[in-house]
C-alpha cells in the first residue's frame, strides 16, 4: 500500500509540473529577451518571493528569507527544460482522455499495472470532456498550491486568488483556510485514495455529504482524477463519478490520458 501510494504521489507531482511549466511559461521567449536584467524578473518570481517574504515574516526564518530574496529565474534553462518536456508530451492533448477515446465496455490495462485490467463503465464513460479541457488555453500566471500546511498563517490567499489559473493538489480544504490558501480553484487534482482518507471510505451518509459538499464548492472547475494507474482504486472513482452524476455537480471531469502516465514514467507509450 505505501508502495502504491508513493508512486501515486510521485506521478501526480511530475504530471502537476509538467502541466504548469507547459501552460505558465508558453510563449515568454521575446518577453524574457525584452527584459535581459534588473526589472527582467518575471512576475511569476516576484509572486514566488512576495509569497515567500510573507511566510518569512510569520516565521522569522532570516536565513531562508535572505535566499529568497536573491533567487533569480534562469530563464535559459526554463527554455530549455520546456523544449525538453514538449519533444514527447503535448499537455494540451493529454491532460485527459476523451469521449471519443472509448466506449462503455471497453477494456484497458493500468499504465502501473499491465497485467491487470479496469472495464470502461457508462458512469466514467458520460464524465469523460468532448474535447481537453486545456484546449487553446494559455495563462501568463499559474499558482499551484499544494496542501502541505506551509501557507498556513501566511495571508497569502488574495495573491492566490489574483492569478489567472489556480491548481490546487488532492481535493485540499479551502474554505476553512481561505485567508491563507484562497478560494480560486480552476484545476483540482484527486487521487482515488482521497475517498478513503479524507472522506471515510463513503461508509456513511455524513461521509458521502461531505464529499458532495466539497465538490460543490468546486463550481465550474477541472477535477482530475487519475484512473488508469493501478488496480484497487477503480470502486473509489466509480463511486465519485455517481456521486457526481446524482448530484448533477457542474465539476467538470478529466482523466489523465494513458500515454501522459507513460511519459511521466520516461517509458514508450504502448497504445
Amino acid at each position: 500500500m505505501r508502495s502504491v501510494r508513493k508512486r501515486w504521489t510521485i506521478c501526480t507531482i511530475s504530471i502537476l509540473l509538467i502541466f504548469y511549466k507547459t501552460k505558465e511559461i508558453a510563449r515568454t521567449e521575446e518577453h524574457q529577451e525584452a527584459q535581459p536584467s534588473g526589472d527582467g524578473d518575471s512576475s511569476l518570481s516576484r509572486s514566488m518571493v512576495n509569497n515567500s517574504d510573507k511566510i518569512n515574516q510569520k516565521s522569522g526564518s532570516s536565513v531562508f528569507q535572505h535566499s529568497v530574496e536573491r533567487w533569480k529565474i534562469n530563464s535559459s534553462l526554463v527554455l530549455e527544460i520546456r523544449k525538453n518536456i514538449l519533444r514527447f508530451l503535448d499537455a494540451e492533448r493529454d491532460i485527459s482522455v476523451v469521449k471519443s477515446s472509448f466506449k462503455p465496455g471497453d477494456v484497458i490495462h493500468y499504465v502501473l499495472d499491465r497485467r491487470r485490467t479496469l472495464n470502461i463503465s457508462q458512469d466514467l464513460h458520460s464524465l469523460l470532456p468532448e474535447v481537453s479541457p486545456m484546449k487553446n488555453r494559455r495563462f501568463k500566471m499559474c499558482a499551484v498550491v499544494g496542501n502541505s500546511g506551509i501557507l498556513l498563517d501566511s495571508g497569502c490567499g488574495k495573491e492566490i486568488d489574483s492569478h489567472e489559473f489556480v491548481i490546487r493538489c488532492n481535493l485540499a480544504p479551502v474554505v476553512e483556510f481561505a485567508a491563507d490558501v484562497g478560494t480560486k480553484s480552476d484545476f483540482i487534482t484527486m487521487n482515488p485514495s482521497v475517498v478513503q482518507r479524507a472522506f471515510g471510505g463513503f461508509r456513511n451518509e455524513s461521509d458521502r455529504e461531505k464529499f458532495v459538499h466539497r465538490l460543490s464548492m468546486l463550481n465550474d472547475s477541472v477535477l482530475w482524477i487519475p484512473a488508469f494507474m493501478v488496480k484497487g482504486g477503480e470502486k473509489h472513482v466509480e463511486w465519485v463519478n455517481a456521486l457526481i452524476l446524482k448530484n448533477k455537480l457542474k465539476v467538470r471531469t478529466a482523466y489523465p490520458s494513458l500515454r501522459l502516465i507513460h511519459a511521466v514514467r520516461g517509458a514508450s507509450p504502448e497504445l
